[in-house]
């Protein structure tokens, strides 16, 4: 009799402990199969972590452990659904993370895979109608007419038909009742990289003088960690497709992870020359048929490079030689929910695993990695010069207060409107940035000053003119906009603030003769939205692409000159110690979009802080001496690089419940002294999805300390938590200050 240890499939900490079925011993059952077990009064999905064998009788084992021992229902699977390399992976993240370890599992596995009953709903791509012929006796070919036994051979020669191109119904349905033909559903598979066939392919270029020492540097190196550091345009890439190459021709594999979903067709058009049938994409824009496509593609080992957003990093490669993370600076790497782990450590820990070596690559690094990279603990490699030897291109900051006391308000000033026009006459395109989607963030009642929030969050919700309705940012709810006042019945509103469709219809205004493309949440959530877009600004006569955060970041279009900034100070006024590098990031890397061709880019940043050193450091494209100036600050409030931060988020329906866990959690932590803790209080978003939040954050020199007081909070508080019905969120080097 064999005795198993499971871990069922809810998510809860309380239940973070593996239970103990029984299986005859002619069951094949294995380490990393999905087992039904009965728990409680449900049969529910588990995940097989340990196997041992007892010669003791069931009696015998009951009375032995004082257990009444339930046996398994079935098996799922005939093969392990989960590598012994990721399930390692699984239980650092649940020991790293502060989370159960099934939650981990789940987080590594594609939907198909999963240990939950939901996964066991088939995934199916498009079906279609096959038809099968079958060898005739003489008996039922006596049976037809000349047209028909014509068209029984006609069929016959063919070594595939399909039903939709047969025209002739009724001489079918006869050969079908003779038993001549038979219909059968058919998946079809697609190759998904078909989508990209027609993006304009890039040939291949020899590295240039500072690229190849980068290169040789990365091979040669001891390191398992490199920093690649250059400045946009520097051809980054250009190395990371040398890079594989090499790991490829080693019998190796690789992961490249992008940012942005946005910035997966850039790569795969680059990528897709070099190894073509050897790439599998993986990222959230897929179906589940595409994914699960896409997934088997890499177990069965035909994909050698897999390309993709934050969790392609668990893609389930074998003998893997290097890890990419191109825009490593991206918080988009960091998830914020349970298991919160940030891609950029997962990929350090398969390294290790794989002996395989990580790159970080980005124009403006992340001040973790900068200040690991100055420390020795990552090496750092640098691209100084652009790989076409142009310039950067040169920006000017517009303070918009000067033009307000001069003009009023206006939302495009009088130096950006000089050079958009001057880059239209020349048919030159243009590149324009605003951080905001929607139309208006707020909208307000005239008459008795009413503000539409969203009733789960108790934020304002932005107002989206196409569609006439309110979003909510952070939860997704949306309702109809009747244009009058709930509270009132007034039917005169204010629109305040803007957002990306606002511009684009103050633009098309403008600038009639413009043709306009539009990237934000909104026009790429479409299927295959991003690649649509990238593919008509390239290829099509559209001469302004307008975005949010979207268009900063890995484009390379070679006829953009100008880049414009509506307004740079969106993300300088953020809540957060990392406002700062997030506006350098955001005005580096989209200044980094003009000028990539053989002509000269322009830049023009509105502000009404043009003073702040965020905005004028970006402006003259120095990384180093915005580095300097606010790791002064981050050194004197202690904040990261120079600590550890970390959070504990409380979630209650009653926000009285809330402050009374953070007073009880802040109690307990301060027996500790290896930590200094801010808190507990409601963040600036203290409802989500109708529960209240409160927050502690902790910061400390001792990781290891925290982690192991964390721990200890999960486990003494649980019983509390499921009394007062709240759930409890562990952000281990959070990033998520609202």
């Amino acid at each position: 009799m064999k005795i198993l240890k499971v871990y069922i499939e809810h998510r809860s900490l309380a239940l973070n402990t593996s239970f103990s079925y029984l299986a005859k011993d002619e069951t094949l059952v294995d380490v990393g199969f999905r087992v039904y077990v009965p728990f409680g009064h449900q049969n529910i999905l588990g995940y097989v972590t340990e196997i041992s064998q007892t010669p003791l009788t069931y009696e015998q084992l009951c009375q032995q452990d004082h257990l009444e021992y339930k046996f398994i229902h079935s098996v799922i699977d005939t093969q392990k659904v989960l590598s012994d390399d990721l399930f390692e992976l699984a239980k650092f993240m649940s020991y790293e993370y502060v989370t159960p370890l099934i939650s981990c599992i789940q987080t590594i596995l594609p939907q198909h895979y999963k240990p939950t009953t939901s996964s066991l709903k088939p995934i199916h791509g498009r079906i279609v109608k096959k038809i099968k012929v079958v060898e005739a006796n003489e008996e039922k070919l006596s049976q037809l007419t000349s047209k028909q036994k014509l068209f029984y051979e006609k069929l016959l020669a063919l070594k595939t038909t399909y039903l939709k191109d047969v025209s002739n119904r009724s001489m079918l349905k006869k050969l079908e009742q003779l038993g001549l033909v038979q219909l059968e559903d058919e998946e079809i598979v697609q190759d998904y990289l078909k989508n990209y066939q027609m993006v304009t392919l890039i040939n291949r270029f020899h590295m240039n003088q500072e690229q190849q020492a980068a290169f040789d540097t990365i091979i040669h190196g001891t390191n398992d960690t490199y920093l690649l550091q250059g400045i946009t345009g520097s051809g980054k890439t250009e190395v990371y497709l040398n890079l594989v190459n090499y790991y490829i021709q080693m019998k190796k594999t690789a992961i490249v992870l992008v940012p942005e979903i946005s910035l997966t067709p850039m790569m795969i058009q680059r990528f897709q020359q070099w190894f073509y049938q050897d790439i599998a994409i993986l990222h959230g824009n897929l179906s589940a048929n595409e994914k699960k496509q896409q997934y088997e593609k890499i177990k069965s080992g035909k994909a050698k490079v897999v390309i993709g957003a934050r969790s392609a990093i668990f893609a389930p490669l074998q003998n893997i030689g290097i890890i990419i993370l191109d825009e490593e600076h991206s918080t988009s790497y960091k998830q914020d929910q349970m298991p919160t782990y940030h891609a950029r450590d997962i990929a350090i820990f398969r390294a290790k695993q794989h002996h395989a070596k990580v790159v970080l690559g980005s124009a403006t690094p992340s001040f973790e990695s900068k200040a690991r990279a100055v420390k020795k603990i990552y090496t750092p490699v640098f691209l100084t010069k652009r790989a076409n030897l142009q310039t950067l291109p040169h920006c000017q900051i517009v303070n918009m207060r000067e033009d307000y006391l001069k003009e009023g308000v206006s939302l495009i000033s009088k130096t950006l409107d000089a050079e958009i026009k001057k880059t239209l006459t020349q048919h030159e395109k243009i590149i324009l940035l605003h951080n905001r989607r929607g139309y208006s963030p707020y909208v307000s009642c005239r008459k008795c000053g009413y503000m539409f929030k969203c009733p789960n969050c108790e934020l304002s919700m932005s107002y989206h003119k196409k569609g006439d309705k309110f979003k909510c940012h952070y939860c997704n709810y949306e309702v109809s906009f009747d244009h009058v006042c709930p509270k009132c019945q007034g039917t005169d509103f204010l629109f305040m603030g803007t957002g990306t469709q606002k511009i684009e219809e103050i633009i098309q205004n403008q600038y009639p003769s413009a043709k306009i493309l539009r990237m934000d949440n909104d026009t790429t959530s479409i299927k295959l939205g991003h690649l649509k877009i990238l593919e008509k600004f390239q290829s099509e006569d559209y001469n302004i692409l307008l975005g949010t955060q979207m268009v900063a970041k890995g484009l390379d279009f070679h006829d953009v000159t100008l880049v414009g900034v509506i307004d740079a100070d969106i993300t300088l006024a953020v809540a957060d110690f990392r406002s700062n590098e997030f506006t350098f990031e955001l005005l580096s890397q989209v200044a980094g979009r003009a000028g990539r061709g053989s002509k000269e880019g322009r830049v023009i940043i509105q502000t009404y802080n043009p003073d702040h050193y965020a905005i004028q450091w970006a402006a003259k494209h120095d990384y180093q001496r915005f580095f300097n100036q606010d790791m002064v600050f981050r050194n004197r409030r202690n904040y990261p690089p120079f600590s550890f931060l970390s959070s504990i988020t409380i979630l209650c329906e009653k926000p009285e419940n809330a402050l009374l866990l953070g007073d009880q959690i802040f109690a307990y932590l301060t027996q500790n002294k290896d930590f200094d803790i801010l808190g507990p209080a409601f963040p600036y978003v203290f409802k989500e999805n109708v529960k209240y939040k409160v927050r502690l954050l902790l910061k400390t020199k001792n990781r290891n300390s925290l982690i192991q007081s964390l721990h200890e909070v999960a486990q003494q508080f649980q019983k509390e938590l499921a009394n007062k019905k709240c759930s409890i969120i562990f952000d281990i080097d959070t990033y998520k200050m609202l």
